[in-house]
């Protein structure tokens, strides 16, 4: 058994307050990890590889920030960005007359003017999407092939807290390159957004342009296609999914593929404590007998493109193409570089948790996220650890700071830097940048069961309210209204049994969105009370008017 420590620094569970972690006006940051603490074991990850990734994307655009500070609040993640030459204490910005004559004096402020104007010239966002899927992409996926093809089991301690390293260090990579590389998709389509803003379209009807053009988000019906092919000729025959593979070589190479490439991805956030589709065999099971048929349809631009200024609409139709060519990587970099990777430490961890619990150094096997990298290597390697009491407690708080959500913001807010004052390359990259993370974050809604509506059919069904990937996989009937925090890539095998979709987060451009276009689902985004409704309960999901409606409660 290993010898444990008793930690000092543990918050009382009971005295939950959130403080902002200095000056400044902070932000939540929930396009990745929800509401949810970050688990231990990924804190220090989170917090030194997020700045430099995007930092590199955001210096290689032009856009004027020098650093995104980031900290920890009761384990959430808050970040604030810094403008050039700001420095580390806060001010509010200069008057646009003082603003513009540092944007040309000042060298850094030069450097970064010049920089954006040539990457609008030069179009660096082909360059980028061309780099990920001719190179990069290959590259990532052999690796996590790759690590993913050891034998855990296999490994004495040693060994598995060395494939562990590796794991993350590959992670750590993935994400930082995911952020370096966002640039390829945020500009362009940032760019559409705040021109289509400029026009007097709003920001969800402009997003609609894109359906069609991330084909991640269609991939799994893709690639069963050959599955669904056989389940048409064979309805009704198949309960396990060694059926499904005796369906047919084509069905049982489709199959191979697909749990190869996606069984072991995060699936619901970008955190490593909730379970992948590996370890939810009844939801790889219903995937596989939903298989559909399903290709990707473009939106109708015609109508959107009619209110813009008649000198405007070549421009309009410019930005539209580039725009849906950033697309193509959004949600695949992510499940790649990310999701994957992430998923990859994940498995590892869940070995490292069942040795250590059979040890009776854990309560629980999911205990073992609580556990920072270094406090596991020493567990593996028979050394100190914190006792299971401790690592319970941790999981104990990270549930009660979950159960009451933190805060959005903290700290007084900021003035925005005045753009006019800006040269045209800078100005258009930082409004681009602007346009394309709030067209991704949740919106502030004036009423409640309201948010953000995804298509224009009116959709009526019974509430299936969940919080995982795995309470849908159980809970979720054909037909169902499907009502969740967020939504995570793998809940994309679940969309051909549902309805109509609703999430508490994200904005038009959140996968949730995405997917609903591509799916063709009616949805409500960004309705931050949505999970208060009763599951049983008959609602009616109205994206027109942005609304979810209480039918019958009986």
């Amino acid at each position: 058994m290993t010898q444990h420590e008793t930690a000092t620094d543990l918050p009382d569970p009971d005295e939950i307050d959130f403080e902002a972690p200095g000056p400044g006006f902070w932000e939540l940051e929930t396009t990745h990890h929800g509401l949810r603490p970050l688990s231990h074991f990924l804190r220090d990850t989170y917090l030194a590889a997020g700045d430099p990734g995007f930092g590199v994307m955001i210096e290689k655009y032009g856009v004027p920030i020098e650093h995104i500070d980031v900290a920890l609040v009761q384990g959430c993640m808050y970040i604030r960005p810094r403008g050039v030459g700001e420095g580390a204490k806060p001010s509010p910005p200069p008057p646009a007359p003082i603003m513009k004559l540092i944007a040309r004096l000042h060298p850094e402020m030069r450097r970064r003017n010049r920089t954006a104007a040539a990457a609008w010239e030069q179009r660096l966002w082909r360059t980028e999407v061309d780099q990920w899927f001719d190179h990069d992409r290959i590259g990532f996926v052999e690796r996590n092939l790759e690590l993913q093809r050891v034998d855990l089991r296999a490994l004495d301690d040693a060994s598995l807290a060395a494939h562990l390293a590796e794991c993350l260090a590959h992670f750590e990579h993935g994400m930082s390159e995911n952020l370096a590389t966002h640039g390829g998709d945020l500009m362009p389509v940032g760019d559409l957004l705040a021109h289509c803003e400029s026009w007097g379209i709003d920001i969800a009807t402009a997003a609609a342009l894109l359906r069609g053009a991330s084909p991640a988000t269609v991939e799994t019906a893709e690639l069963l296609a050959p599955v669904a092919d056989a389940l048409a000729a064979h309805p009704g025959q198949v309960t396990t999914i060694d059926e499904v593979r005796n369906l047919g070589p084509a069905a049982a190479a489709a199959v191979d593929e697909w749990i190869a490439h996606h069984a072991w991805r995060l699936v619901t956030s970008d955190d490593i404590d909730e379970p992948t589709l590996a370890e939810l065999p009844d939801l790889q099971l219903r995937t596989l007998l939903s298989a559909v048929a399903l290709e990707a349809t473009e939106a109708d631009r015609d109508g959107v493109r009619s209110r813009v200024p008649t000198e405007d609409r070549a421009l309009f139709d410019s930005l539209v193409v580039e725009a849906r060519y950033g697309m193509r990587q959004r949600e695949d970099i992510r499940g790649i570089c990310w999701n994957w990777p992430g998923g990859l430490v994940r498995r590892a961890l869940l070995e490292a948790g069942r040795r250590l619990a059979a040890r009776g150094d854990l309560h629980e096997t999911s205990h073992v996220v609580e556990l920072t990298p270094a406090e596991l290597d020493h567990a593996l390697h028979a050394g100190t650890s914190p006792s299971p009491d401790e690592l319970a407690q941790r999981a104990a708080t990270r549930d009660r700071v979950e159960a009451t959500p933190p805060p959005r913001s903290l700290g007084e807010p900021e003035a925005p830097p005045p753009l006019d004052a800006f040269p045209a390359p800078m100005a258009r990259a930082t409004r681009a940048l602007i346009a394309c993370l709030t067209a991704d974050a949740t919106a502030p809604q004036e009423t409640r069961l309201s948010g953000t509506g995804i298509g224009e059919r009116t959709y009526r069904g019974r509430a299936c309210v969940v919080r995982t990937v795995a309470d849908a996989a159980e809970r979720l009937q054909p037909g169902d209204v499907l009502i969740a925090p967020f939504t995570g890539p793998s809940f994309n095998s679940l969309l051909p049994l549902v309805g109509a979709l609703v999430v508490e987060e994200g904005g038009p451009l959140c996968h949730a969105a995405i997917v609903a276009r591509e799916f063709e689902l009616p949805a409500l985004v960004g309705a931050l009370d949505a999970t208060t409704v009763e599951s049983g309960t008959i609602v009616e999901v109205d994206p027109v008017a942005g609304a979810i409606r209480i039918i019958d409660q009986s």
